[in-house]
């Protein structure tokens, strides 16, 4: 009886030793994969930023003379008081029919 005993013992501990090995394996699989989703993305956060500096750069701003843009006339300036936020609330609720 004691010899049953202990063979399933062993028996046991071989196969939850096992299942520790599995269970540790892919664990590292998928700590691989989240690895390189991570230089994935740093990689294209690298390539964001980069096209942000080049599309705000002084240099891109200064040469808007390129493109036209003029100072527009004193006359078809229209000046609104008040902060954007309330003004905005403001127009939406108070639609007219």
């Amino acid at each position: 009886m004691k010899y049953f005993i202990s063979i399933v013992f062993i028996l046991f501990a071989i196969f939850a030793i096992l299942w520790v090995r599995s269970n540790v394996i892919s664990v590292e699989y998928r700590l691989s994969s989240l690895e390189e989703k991570k230089k994935a993305l740093l990689r294209e956060n690298k390539n964001l930023v980069a096209q942000k500096s080049s599309l705000t750069s002084f240099v891109r701003i200064n040469n808007a003379e390129e493109h036209l843009l003029v100072f527009p006339d004193r006359k078809k300036v229209v000046y609104i008081e008040g902060s954007p936020e309330n003004l905005v609330k403001t127009i939406s609720f108070n639609k007219k029919n």
